[in-house]
């Protein structure tokens, strides 16, 4: 019996599945930090959500928390999110409804004001009354995105490529000659992020630059120099602040996409080569450009959630691991799964609270949870690499054991005898009919999870796992008996 080589690693599907056709769906690995382990590394469960509070309004596109309060934006209004699972509408106004995921930014307790961006409008909340203005006259059509920096609220024109910024603490004035304007590079700017550093990331269709708080007068924000870099962005509001590093969606001057990192001012590749052929694909099929992202951090982990809508599909990066694996929600209907449910995200009441994209339903996200936003099970896949045929005539798998934690069953309802489900391909195109495996019922935990007389190949296997009940799985790897085997290659 030998370690199925490389069973614990992230989604690496190549262009060719006989390069790898590896999957991981809504699990993610985990590298160990126990030097006397013989396993590296491990499969751990993405979290599940319980409902918090659903309000009266679809498409969660914003929320956003400060000392003690939360503030989502959920199809035309805004609503104020108690510790207590309850919200309320803000009073005196609503927001232009648009598809795109909504900003908001704060002036802290100094200002006391909320400044929020939603279809090209801006809207101010004067936090101590709960009241929301009408939009802004001088930032009418003029503001996507929002941010704050030193007291001054910013607003985001995409569509001139221009930032304005207000009076400082005062999120109520703004003057129409403060603002900014790219000079430095052709291509207009698309985006625009503040980071921890007191710094502007203003993301073009080419290149970006980052500004900062010169102290000038009579506009107080300048380049910093030497700033500008050749990674711009197809998606707007797939940049986002994770931790200490702005991570985007790009794309080069010859038309690939990528996934780039910038923990200091030059960006790098973070992308596989498997995400990156995905991204291809989706811009002949559909298209990239409304891909928007999600961050959060749990765990010693932090995740860039990059979804795309058009297509379908979410992929996420760890930056703890730097691997990539898959979220979806299972289909059952089309065997397939979709895109991830979750569109914002913030940390409040000591929880992570998480908004959907389809309903009024806001979501606690915890790792004990073990169903999606509509209350389905989680289904979960891994698809490892294939084993080869070695020095011998055929291949013979004789048994897979896959090693995880046994006896998590429910104590009632679906899960009472947890089932891990296989089905196996020796052509890398066909599978076979599916066979399960108990993992275990409730204290069970000298349970093995193993398949016997598997197959028999002149080429190649691979299995498929996959489960579907709720209990927390978690995979640490997986042996392999046989003849004539050798693992991945490469």
């Amino acid at each position: 019996m030998a370690q199925y080589p490389g069973f614990i690693y992230g989604s690496n599907e190549d262009q060719s599945p006989w390069a790898d056709c590896e999957r991981t769906v809504n699990w993610y690995p985990e590298q160990s930090q126990a030097s006397a382990s013989p396993y590296s590394a491990a499969l751990y469960p993405c979290p599940g959500y319980e409902a918090y509070v659903t309000v009266n309004d679809l498409n969660c596109r914003a929320l956003f928390a400060m000392a003690g309060r939360c503030y989502s934006v959920v199809g035309p209004h805004v609503y104020q999110v108690y510790e207590t699972n309850s919200a309320s509408v803000v009073t005196d106004g609503t927001v232009v409804n648009d598809p795109n995921p909504a900003s908001i930014a704060s002036n802290g307790d100094a200002g006391g004001q909320l400044l929020i961006g939603s279809g090209s409008n801006a809207y101010l909340l004067t936090i101590a009354t709960n009241t929301l203005s009408a939009s802004i006259g001088t930032l009418a059509g003029k503001c996507t995105m929002v941010g704050m920096i030193d007291g001054y609220f910013l607003a985001f024109d995409g569509a001139a490529s221009k930032f304005y910024i207000s009076a400082l603490n005062n999120g109520a004035s703004w003057d129409a000659t403060q603002y900014a304007q790219r000079s430095i590079a052709p291509d207009p700017w698309k985006a625009m992020v503040v980071d921890g550093n007191r710094q502007i990331w203003l993301i073009g269709e080419q290149t970006g630059e980052v500004w900062y708080d010169a102290g000038t007068s009579p506009f107080p924000f300048a380049p910093v120099p030497g700033s500008v870099f050749g990674y711009g962005t197809p998606a707007p509001y797939s940049v986002k602040l994770a931790d200490d590093t702005m991570i985007w969606l790009s794309q080069t001057a010859e038309g690939a996409g990528v996934v780039v990192a910038a923990t200091g001012l030059e960006p790098q590749r973070v992308s596989s080569y498997a995400i990156e052929t995905a991204i291809a694909e989706y811009a002949r099929t559909s298209t990239i450009e409304d891909a928007e992202a999600v961050v959060y951090s749990d765990q010693g982990h932090t995740f860039y959630c990059l979804t795309f809508p058009s297509a379908n599909a979410t992929w996420v990066f760890d930056l703890a691991t730097g691997l990539w694996h898959e979220r979806g929600v299972w289909d059952s209907s089309a065997g397939d799964y979709d895109l991830w449910g979750p569109r914002s995200h913030c940390y409040a009441f000591g929880q992570h609270l998480v908004g959907d994209r389809t309903s009024g339903l806001i979501c606690t996200m915890d790792t004990a949870y073990t169903t999606e936003c509509n209350g389905d099970v989680i289904r979960r896949v891994r698809v490892p690499p294939p084993l080869w045929l070695g020095q011998g005539r055929r291949l013979f798998v004789s048994r897979l054991t896959v090693l995880l934690e046994p006896g998590l069953g429910t104590a009632t309802g679906q899960g009472v005898d947890p089932q891990m489900m296989m089905r196996t391909s020796t052509d890398l195109k066909r599978w076979s009919a599916t066979q399960l495996a108990s993992a275990g019922k409730q204290g069970e935990f000298n349970t093995r999870v193993y398949w016997t007389r598997l197959a028999s190949s002149d080429r190649v296997w691979v299995p498929e796992l996959s489960v579907a009940d709720p209990i927390p799985w978690r995979l640490v790897g997986a042996n392999v008996e046989g003849r004539n085997i050798q693992g991945p290659r490469g």
